[in-house]
């Protein structure tokens, strides 16, 4: 494969993530945020290492060749075939490129600076929840259920049902 390939594959997928992520004034395209990276990285994981191509193949079906070529409309039009086309690809494809671009740190960036509190990773500091206060019907059950044996209290099992015993062979 020669680098042109590779550059042409590069900006056909930049194309793609642009038309469904264009960002606007607070948020950046996905191509900005570099969410064709991340894309690439997890189409390889979820559905192989020629994740990629799969994806670029049925797009380039729908778009009866480069989405390059094609004139914005043109490139929307050929988007949407592919999601008729191939309904199953594109959803995972898609929502694999949403968890990919709000997860990026220029998104995150602009999440923040609409005011959210946007823990990005939950370790170390947790999530930021409300204090736990215990209401009965809301918080807790009116009725409790299940029950609680204090450790002293446990008893062991001295038989087994014989699916428990039977070895993986006997099964």
């Amino acid at each position: 494969m020669s680098d042109y390939r590779y550059s042409a594959e590069a900006q056909e997928l930049a194309l793609l993530v642009d038309i469904l992520i264009p960002g606007d004034d607070l948020f950046p395209p996905a191509s900005v945020a570099g969410a064709q990276g991340l894309l690439t990285d997890r189409l390889r994981e979820r559905i192989g290492l020629d994740g990629v191509d799969i994806v670029l193949t049925a797009l380039e079906t729908a778009a009866g060749g480069s989405l390059a070529a094609l004139d914005s409309e043109g490139q929307i039009a050929a988007v949407a075939r592919f999601q008729e086309q191939e309904p199953l690809l594109f959803a995972l494809m898609l929502n694999t490129l949403y968890y990919s671009y709000y997860q990026l740190p220029l998104v995150v960036q602009a999440i923040r600076e609409l005011g959210i509190v946007y823990n990005d990773a939950p370790q170390p500091l947790g999530y930021d929840l409300p204090p736990f206060e215990p209401i009965p019907g809301v918080t807790i059950p009116t009725v409790p259920r299940g029950f609680y044996k204090a450790t002293h209290e446990v008893e062991r099992i001295e038989w087994l049902p014989p699916a428990a015993e039977a070895t993986a062979s006997e099964q």
